[in-house]
């Protein structure tokens, strides 16, 4: 009999897990004991204790400066998509409080997992699996924004977890699942309905030659997606008269902007910024700006691989696939990223591309590569992606507490 998921690749993702459990105890050992601390800029947190209440704002919210907050007709509202709440609910219910640090460290280690099942479905080796679980992982910058739980990285690794875990359904065949999944993902971060779009025209794409008996067995995803979608704009709705506003548009850095959040002029700008080198002082001390990023693919060396593997495989039969269904969707989500006014504010490496990483995961479908060993140069990038992100956690972490 077929084992569903054999011991060895139990083993190795075991293996993998426990390492990275045991890395952010000992971090957040060095943070001051941190794992199950509140954090102070957890929106989430805040947002279930005034739902707990019967509200859709936040009470006394001017008394919560440090926080981004929207300001509509006089009152005060959580500016951040609201699916992220929905974990924090039950901690604030139960506890009075939410463990945002051990959250960030849930959602990364089911990314994790999410990709190693994706690359199993894929042909690839127990080794192979882990190889790339790590590299989409704890190789990029998402290991440093793991490290704590406030709003916004708490926003980014949800959503990675959630858009992972749907790949992860579309290659095992639970399409409804995975548009569920998706449908929730843009409940974290908006842009992910392009993989929504990306994923539904996908599955209609592969096939076109029985268009109504899909259509018919996708029933209950699409189903799914509009009754998320409505919850979702009915929650807008309910808070600033638009289905569509979640809330930053009435934050003050940007009623106060000339252009609002998002505009043309930003997208250069925000595109040169993401390739702003690092440099070396006279002491041979790495400099790099903290503020709106720096070069992308140094912090996610993962980029660099999904670019080689893309030129090469022009040639190939899915080829085209790889065009329409990874680099379209990574090249509207980072135009489309870019056209806003920040890219991510005070941060190590660049967060916002995050973002881009489950594109990037699906090329590697295409490009067929996850059935063999990875490569000498695959593994030395992601040796250095681990290097910068863990070095990132470390001088964070030093910013932090002043020293």
């Amino acid at each position: 009999m077929k084992t569903v998921f054999p011991a060895s690749y139990r083993k190795a993702l075991t293996a993998l897990l426990s390492l990275a459990a045991l890395g952010y105890l000992l971090y957040h050992t060095l943070a001051g004991g941190t794992l199950l601390s509140s954090n102070v800029y957890d929106t989430y947190a805040l947002q279930a204790q005034n739902w707990l209440m019967g509200r859709v704002d936040v009470l006394d919210g001017a008394s919560y400066s440090w926080l981004e907050l929207a300001i509509f007709q006089g009152r005060y509202y959580v500016s951040f998509p609201p699916v992220p709440t929905l974990c924090s609910l039950p901690f604030v219910a139960l506890l009075g409080m939410s463990p945002a640090n051990l959250l960030m460290v849930v959602y990364t280690l089911i990314s994790c997992a999410a990709v190693f099942q994706c690359i199993r479905h894929l042909g690839g080796s127990p080794y192979t699996c882990a190889f790339w679980a790590l590299f989409f992982t704890f190789a990029t910058n998402l290991t440093e924004v793991s490290r704590t739980g406030g709003v916004w990285n708490q926003a980014q690794a949800l959503n990675l977890a959630l858009c992972f875990s749907a790949l992860w359904c579309l290659l095992s065949h639970r399409h409804n699942l995975c548009l569920i999944l998706l449908a929730l993902a843009v409940g974290c971060r908006p842009f992910s309905a392009v993989y929504l779009l990306a994923v539904g025209i996908y599955l209609l794409w592969q096939s076109k030659e029985k268009l109504r008996s899909t259509l018919l067995s996708l029933l209950p995803g699409i189903s799914g997606v509009f009754f998320i979608a409505a919850a979702m704009m009915a929650y807008n709705a309910a808070r600033f008269g638009n289905p569509l506003e979640f809330g930053h548009n009435y934050l003050p850095e940007f009623t106060q902007s000339e252009y609002g959040q998002f505009h043309f002029s930003y997208l250069l700008p925000n595109l040169l910024q993401l390739f702003r080198l690092p440099t070396l002082n006279q002491q041979l001390a790495v400099e790099f700006p903290l503020f709106n990023g720096f070069l992308f693919f140094l912090v996610n060396p993962v980029f660099v691989v999904w670019g080689i593997h893309l030129f090469q495989s022009r040639r190939q039969p899915g080829f085209s696939k790889a065009l329409c269904f990874s680099l379209l969707p990574l090249l509207v989500v980072l135009l489309s990223i870019c056209a806003h006014k920040t890219m991510g504010g005070w941060q190590f490496g660049a967060r916002y591309t995050l973002d881009l990483l489950p594109a990037a995961l699906a090329g590697v479908g295409f490009f067929q590569i996850s059935q063999r060993s990875p490569r000498f140069w695959e593994g030395y990038l992601c040796a250095i992606g681990v290097i910068i992100n863990v070095f990132g956690m470390a001088f964070m972490l030093m910013q932090e507490l002043g020293l």
